[in-house]
């Protein structure tokens, strides 16, 4: 379908859905193919780095020094953020500087023009319709014009990123007035990220996790299947997180990086935080570096972990290969995904393997010698 064909269609269906003429006449101009969005859907840094890649370069020393600094700047708004909401202020800060680098780089792409480039594309499509109708509810309510709605390829916008749904979900004011996520003052976005963090079970006396030494053994996948345990019995099991506190919460294991790399347990904030963005990696990094704003050391990888994460090319073909051998991925898409990961497992257990269900470098070069 060509990018026209499913223009005419979209807008069939939205005024279908609701969405009175007069908007669609306005935000109609806007829906325009914008090349840079699908080319940078296709490279995005959690799947194409390595876990310590990408985990060193989020959180440096200069963003902790930043994030440092922009804690200190709006104290107040933290302040009302933890009596409020009970969300950590530097789980916050961390968010923030995730997203935007503490508000410095917000974003100048049109966003109906993105989300309507990404929906088109078809990856993803109804996820991306779904926000470009929300995008549009922005427009109809008076928020925002389609030419003031600015933000990343991806169509997220404002201080932490929100995307347009997210936006007419969660978004509150800090002073009980319309939210203003696209404001130079933080306050607002700041405090709708608290608000979607707790909307997404965010406990207030919960850490998110804690980074973990993984024994060599045959249970590993027994272990990663497990369901949450408290620590000390993870120590039982010879799970030693390497900075538990007095806590004694419970967690579950996770590999991101695979048995060569560094292990997790964590808990359920880390679930609240992969509602914020879906990959391992960056609720990992947003993890570390809140830890890392409150003065915690900087994470150590063990040696002979990937030297780097696969080619989209290298992920289809492990994908066909498994496919091909009987452990089916439904699709060699070039992105790892839960189908990806257990033919994986599958394979691995077959080939006396660890049972990681780690997509990487071992497993390509694996696959490529049968």
């Amino acid at each position: 379908m060509t990018f026209e064909s499913w223009k005419s269609d979209f807008l069939i269906r939205a005024a279908d859905d609701g969405v009175p003429a007069a908007i669609l006449n306005q935000v109609s101009p806007f829906l325009t193919s914008a090349t840079g969005a699908a080319q940078a859907d296709m490279a995005q840094p959690e799947a194409r780095k390595t876990l310590q890649h990408y985990v060193e370069r989020a959180v440096s020393d200069k963003r902790v020094a930043q994030g440092r600094m922009s804690i200190a700047q709006y104290d107040a708004i933290f302040d009302q953020i933890e009596t409020d909401y009970q969300v950590d202020r530097h789980v916050i800060a961390a968010i923030w500087g995730m997203e935007s680098n503490y508000g410095s780089i917000r974003g100048d792409v049109p966003v109906i023009s993105a989300l309507a480039t990404l929906a088109a594309q078809g990856r993803r499509a109804p996820m991306f319709e779904s926000q470009l109708l929300a995008a549009f509810e922005i427009v109809t309510r008076g928020i925002k014009t389609p030419e003031q709605m600015l933000g990343s390829w991806a169509g997220a916008m404002g201080h932490t990123q929100f995307m347009p749904k997210s936006y007419i979900d969660f978004a509150v004011s800090a002073n009980n007035g319309r939210p203003d996520i696209w404001a130079e003052d933080p306050a607002d976005a700041l405090v709708s990220t608290a608000h979607f963090l707790v909307c997404h079970g965010w406990k207030g006396d919960l850490p998110w996790g804690t980074p973990t030494d993984v024994p060599k053994t045959e249970n590993l996948h027994g272990l990663r299947h497990l369901p949450p345990q408290n620590l000390t019995h993870w120590n039982s099991l010879g799970i030693l997180p390497q900075r538990a506190g007095a806590i004694n919460y419970e967690a579950r294991l996770i590999l991101p990086g695979g048995v060569a790399s560094l292990g997790f347990v964590v808990s359920e904030n880390f679930d609240a935080l992969l509602r914020y963005n879906n990959a391992a990696a960056y609720a990992i990094a947003v993890g570390h570096l809140a830890d890392r704003l409150k003065g915690a050391p900087a994470l150590t990888f063990p040696p002979g972990g990937d030297a780097r994460g696969l080619t989209q090319p290298e992920m289809r073909f492990v994908q066909s290969r498994l496919t091909e051998l009987g452990f089916d991925t439904l699709g060699a898409d070039g992105f790892s995904g839960p189908k990806t990961e257990m033919a994986a497992e599958a394979f691995q257990a077959v080939q006396g393997l660890p049972v990681d269900g780690f997509v990487g470098l071992a497993l390509l070069r694996h696959l490529e010698t049968l």
